[in-house]
């Protein structure tokens, strides 16, 4: 994480900024991509119904959850069955580390140390962001999805 000094120049000022908005609870709003024809779905792992948070703490730390929530209606049982499991799993997604601000290409990323998928762990996850008013929006193009434009992830700020 790159530490917050007092810097003479815009980019110094604008990083403290940034990061004081940042701190703190992000409920998630959606997350959808927006296919080639220009219509709009919901991230398939996750539904039109997906719950989750993000959260940023003031020593550079911070955790992200995203949950398939009509995936995990059915895993109600303090035994579930494998399949179960299986199906649970496959609709939770999360991982945690540092956080890193790159104001001249107005990123954050995230430096997973945990993860729910194995890749990500050591990786430098990219996060193109911008406010608007007390939300957080992650947008970007699609690299890995050729039928994909664009993907786009809105949070609420938890006060």
């Amino acid at each position: 994480m790159k530490e917050v000094r007092k810097h003479p120049n815009a980019f110094g000022a604008l990083e403290a900024e940034t990061r004081n908005g940042l701190l703190g609870t992000w409920k998630l709003v959606s997350a959808e991509e927006t296919m080639k024809d220009g219509t709009t779905r919901p991230f398939p792992a996750f539904g039109p119904h997906a719950k989750g948070f993000l959260m940023y703490q003031p020593d550079g730390y911070m955790c992200a959850l995203i949950t398939n929530t009509d995936r995990n209606q059915g895993a109600g049982s303090s035994h579930p069955a494998q399949e179960e499991n299986a199906a649970v799993a496959q609709g939770n997604f999360f991982y945690c580390g540092r956080y890193e601000i790159d104001v001249k290409r107005q990123a954050i990323i995230h430096l997973p140390e945990i993860a729910a998928k194995p890749g990500y762990v050591g990786s430098r996850q990219l996060r193109p962001w911008r406010f608007e008013g007390a939300r957080m929006i992650f947008s970007d193009l699609e690299k890995n999805d050729p039928a994909v434009a664009r993907w786009k992830i809105v949070r609420q700020k938890v006060l």
